[in-house]
């Protein structure tokens, strides 16, 4: 019995010995797969961490654009408001526009006529509808050797075709009269 016994015994703790090395085994498998799990959430981590530090970097940037925009819009719009306020101030003021066509010399006189914008201006091609000169009068001075080779002068400076309407020119000194020429 002692024989059967010891064989039983040695069963025994054989069985005993591998469920102890089984669970010991099983034991450092769950060690690494914990620890590799901790690995793989800490990169997961340190990936999302530099992700929110780029996005939190670009909202800053963004944040700093929008202010140096704002500010951008705010310098425009004062420009703008005194640009206005130039325009009202320029209106409200007397002024005429003066444009001088030929040079002085010894043998010319300074003729003058008034000059007016028809509805449909061209300037170089362009039709411009709206002008901001509009508003105020348009006095042209032609230096020539008489009053035929003015009116020619300013009729090609100024032609009709493109939307300018020219008053008869009379010399300087001469009283100005209230014809349109054709």
């Amino acid at each position: 019995m002692l024989e059967e016994f010891s064989i039983s015994l040695f069963v025994i703790a054989l069985l005993g010995a591998i469920g102890m090395v089984a669970m010991v085994l099983f034991r450092q498998t769950l060690l690494y797969a914990t620890r590799n799990a901790v690995a793989e959430l800490e990169g997961r981590v340190s990936k999302a961490r530099a992700a929110l530090d780029q996005a939190a970097k670009t909202h800053d940037q963004n944040l700093a654009r929008g202010r140096d925009l704002a500010e951008e819009r705010r310098m425009i719009q004062n420009q703008l408001a005194e640009t206005h306020r130039r325009l009202l101030s320029a209106q409200s003021d007397n002024f005429e526009v003066i444009h001088e066509v030929g040079e002085a010399g010894a043998s010319r006189r300074l003729y003058t006529g008034s000059l007016a914008l028809g509805p449909t201006l061209t300037v170089n091609q362009t039709a411009t509808t709206h002008s901001h000169l509009r508003g105020c009068p348009h006095l042209v001075e032609v230096w020539a050797d008489n009053q035929a080779e003015a009116l020619r002068i300013a009729r090609q400076a100024f032609p009709e075709t493109a939307g300018f309407t020219l008053s008869m020119l009379q010399a300087r000194d001469a009283a100005p009269q209230q014809l349109v020429a054709s």
